[in-house]
């Protein structure tokens, strides 16, 4: 008779993971190294999941079979390198016989061919000593310039038009004014991040609902609050116009869309104007 065992303890041995809250694919495919991320374990599981990847459910029994190690190599291969390598030595004996032949003719044509080459060495030399100086440096930085824009690559979060302003006053306002800009789109559309960074929080936020926190290169950080989903985790980086997770209408909202801030640090009350720090990294907006 064998031993009674828990799900989770079964799952080990044939590769299969409970969901539990706070997880998501992207998490779970990391964390058990599951062979073609995310997707791959999405497709292995969709009967299971459904048509949208982001919405998975504590109790939920997932597959990892993405999983898989490498195998050693054959010993057909071995064989064939085997069979191969007195062939290559024969031709490795043959390339040395040749070698020591060749030498007779070249040298006989060495040395009307070398004054020709130390002049054209000579030649070259003169060029780059009176190559400007500063041309290595002006591509550096040109670089250095390439390299800066590409920092400052900024996305709007959603693909749509701004509703209540930032700054706005109102007694539903715990500060007394609106804290960020809201975007009223549908339930479910997809939330981007801004700029490269890297998540500092990712869950429930009280009035804000489900929310996620990015901390940026430029030390700003930025807020998109009342999700309907989070695809990401606490800790994960993010590229710029990554999906964070979906916009909804959970904690104290009147109707669906995304609550965007930035702030100066990762809490509530560090505020600075959205739509000006989306301007100056090129939206138009």
């Amino acid at each position: 008779v064998q031993p009674q065992t828990t799900p989770q303890s079964r799952a080990g041995k044939a590769r299969m993971y409970t969901v539990v809250t706070g997880d998501t694919l992207s998490g779970i495919a990391d964390t058990h190294e599951v062979r073609g991320g995310w997707q791959r374990l999405y497709e292995a599981n969709r009967s299971a999941i459904g048509s949208d990847p982001d919405l998975i459910l504590p109790g939920q029994r997932l597959s990892l079979r993405g999983q898989g190690t490498t195998k050693a190599p054959g010993t057909e291969a071995g064989r064939r390198q085997d069979e191969q390598q007195p062939q290559q030595d024969k031709q490795q004996k043959q390339h040395r016989k040749e070698q020591k032949q060749e030498p007779k003719q070249e040298q006989k044509q060495e040395p009307k061919q070398q004054p020709k080459e130390q002049k054209r060495q000579e030649q070259k030399q003169q060029e780059q000593r009176k190559a400007p100086k500063g041309s290595s440096s002006d591509s550096g930085k040109a670089k250095a310039a390439g390299k800066a824009t590409a920092h400052r690559a900024v996305v709007a979060p959603v693909d749509a038009a701004t509703g209540t302003p930032y700054h706005q006053t109102g007694s539903s306002w715990s500060k007394g004014y609106h804290t960020g800009v809201d975007f009223p789109v549908p339930t479910g559309t997809s939330v981007k991040s801004v700029a490269d960074g890297r998540v500092v929080s990712a869950g429930w936020g009280g009035s804000y609902g489900y929310q996620v926190v990015v901390r940026h290169g430029d030390g700003r950080y930025s807020q998109y609050a009342h999700l309907s989903a989070i695809s990401v985790k606490s800790g994960q980086s993010v590229g710029v116009g990554q999906r964070l997770g979906r916009s909804g209408s959970t904690g104290n909202v009147t109707g669906p869309h995304l609550h965007f801030e930035v702030r100066t640090g990762p809490g509530f009350g560090s505020d600075v104007d959205p739509l000006a720090y989306l301007r100056a990294g090129g939206v138009r907006i």
